[in-house]
């Protein structure tokens, strides 16, 4: 929040959002859906978005960083900002939240200028949230901004998405993305980079925290363990024992993810000169075995026995490497039953 360069400066990927938020300002409207993956910068951006909207010297679409309204906002202290997001012991965003949000609407703005509500993972609110929502947005007060933000836009009700201006945020090119981590994280090389980015689904500042906080540690364990399981020295169970401890345990279920798109892409990307080193059995197993992690993971979000869940799906990975019989998998998508075709 106290960052002195915009997220678009720091964020450079962000620079056609920022511009096309820079030719909404003349005519802005009352409520802005900003839709993107986690940790590409969505969040500073809406910062940067509200302080622009507050800045009382306002001359060139951004903020001045000088005004006694930006030091308001950069001290976290602009009383006619408001942020609403889940609280952490709770699952969803309650209508008791927006209820209480919207008593606060009804004051008189104390800066004389707009009242922005930052709704910060609008897909956490639950159906009784989004009707108190959804009325606010329908009959807006004057000079009041709706901000929203999600990473699942998939799973917004379409009333709130029609009534929202939208700007869609995508994680950059991996050039862009590698250059970016070799200026902030000097200490790694490029094998690392690399890796930090595809078991962060892309995004920049992910991949910084994993490497920073030396997840490839964990990565690295996880590797050598299934290594050890293929070979019979350790058991499936011994190895989901160890990933329970580490710190983001659910992690897990992207590196057996990134395994499958490896494997499948070592084989799709042979050019005819070279051998074929897998079957089509082979490559269907793993696609299979790729679609039960993503329903692995969903159970473990469901708070399905964590432990159960870790070590039936590596015990499924064990078997499609001892053979090429077509995996039954005990995860079933609510989407694909059985096995694919």
């Amino acid at each position: 929040m106290d960052s002195i360069q915009p997220a678009y400066v720091l964020y450079p990927w962000l620079q056609p959002q920022w511009q096309q938020w820079q030719q909404l300002q003349g005519r802005l409207g009352h409520a802005y859906l900003f839709a993107g993956p986690k940790g590409i910068g969505v969040e500073p951006f809406i910062q940067d978005v509200a302080q622009s909207v507050f800045c009382k010297n306002n001359q060139t679409g951004q903020a001045c960083g000088q005004c006694s309204s930006c030091h308001l906002f950069l001290t976290q202290q602009h009383p006619d900002f408001f942020e609403l997001k889940r609280l952490e012991d709770k699952k969803e965003i309650a209508v008791d939240q927006v209820r209480s949000l919207i008593y606060k609407l009804n004051e008189t703005s104390h800066q004389g200028g707009y009242k922005i509500i930052w709704i910060d993972g609008v897909e956490y609110m639950n159906q009784s949230a989004f009707n108190a929502l959804l009325k606010n947005l329908e009959e807006p007060a004057s000079n009041t901004l709706f901000l929203l933000s999600t990473h699942q836009v998939e799973r917004l009700p379409a009333t709130i998405k029609s009534r929202c201006q939208q700007l869609n945020f995508t994680p950059p090119a991996m050039s862009q993305a590698i250059d970016w981590l070799h200026n902030n994280a000097p200490q790694a090389d490029e094998a690392l980079i690399k890796r930090a980015l595809r078991l962060n689904w892309g995004a920049p500042l992910q991949a910084l925290n994993w490497i920073e906080s030396g997840l490839f540690d964990e990565d690295s364990q996880w590797r050598n363990d299934l290594k050890q399981i293929q070979s019979g020295r350790k058991t499936a169970s011994q190895a989901v024992a160890e990933w329970l401890k580490f710190k983001e345990p659910e992690r897990v279920f992207d590196y057996f993810y990134q395994w499958t798109v490896s494997a499948v892409r070592s084989v799709m990307y042979q050019t005819q000169a070279q051998e074929q080193t897998a079957s089509t059995a082979q490559v269907q197993n793993w696609l299979r075995f790729q679609q039960a992690v993503l329903t692995a993971k969903q159970n473990w979000l469901a708070n399905a026995n964590k432990e159960l869940v870790l070590e039936s799906l590596c015990l499924e990975w064990l078997s499609i490497q001892q053979s090429e019989e077509p995996l039954e998998s005990v995860f079933k998508s609510k989407i694909q039953k059985g096995m694919l075709a």
